[in-house]
């Protein structure tokens, strides 16, 4: 089965090299390994290595979600999995989650709430705000998932390449469950751990108010998903 690995990346500079080649000594040399750089106007794109993985840069800054589709649409793999690019998920868990397709899965998620002794660097407002949307999305499509905005995803091609997916921005984690709890997708979540960020402050802080208006879309698109999908 061949893996494509999936890595949108907004301003990353010295997060995003490291990042690369630990992902590439994980997944080896036959895997396929796509960095989409949306419109960065800092280092991110120099300092991807073009022999370990394959640079799609967008010349203006367009969101995560149309960076997720671009590397959707480019993909070649039987199993997409998708790995954020500031370089707090952990390549060392892949293996995790490509274990979970191998025993039927369609769609695993990389929890860091999954496990009671999680080990997990999340903010305190992002982790109130994640478990809100969470218990919301839960009661609404009766499933039980623990981390309904986890970046780190595994999921089989041939479902996700047919979804029209709509989300440009962070709220594209939510539709993608969406879609795989409304075509009854078996869905699966294993631990994961998640570092601190080493370099660099998440992209929210530079919005402002960024931390509500993403939970305002997360909410309207579970909102949407319930009615309309």
């Amino acid at each position: 089965m061949k893996l494509s690995v999936v890595i949108p990346v907004y301003n990353e500079a010295r997060n995003i090299g490291p990042l690369v080649k630990k992902t590439r000594k994980v997944i080896g040399s036959k895997a396929e390994l796509i960095i989409v750089d949306d419109g960065s106007s800092d280092t991110t794109p120099q300092e991807v290595n073009p022999k370990l993985a394959h640079l799609i840069s967008h010349k203006v800054n367009q969101g995560k979600g149309m960076a997720m589709k671009t590397g959707i649409k480019e993909a070649h793999g039987d199993v997409i999995l998708f790995l954020g690019g500031d370089g707090q998920d952990d390549p060392q868990d892949i293996p995790k989650l490509l274990k979970a397709i191998d025993r039927g899965a369609d769609f695993v998620i990389g929890s860091r709430f999954v496990a009671k002794n999680s080990k997990a660097s999340v903010e305190p407002l992002n982790l109130v705000g994640n478990k809100i949307i969470t218990l919301i999305f839960n009661l609404l499509f009766g499933v039980k998932i623990t981390d309904t905005q986890a970046e780190f995803k595994a999921i089989l091609s041939k479902y996700l390449k047919k979804w029209r997916l709509e989300s440009s921005r962070y709220e594209i984690e939510t539709e993608l469950i969406i879609k795989a709890v409304r075509k009854k997708l078996k869905i699966v979540e294993v631990s994961t751990k998640r570092f601190s960020r080493k370099h660099g402050k998440s992209h929210l802080y530079q919005i402002p108010l960024g931390r509500v208006k993403f939970a305002l879309r997360a909410l309207s698109i579970i909102v949407k998903g319930f009615f309309l999908w």
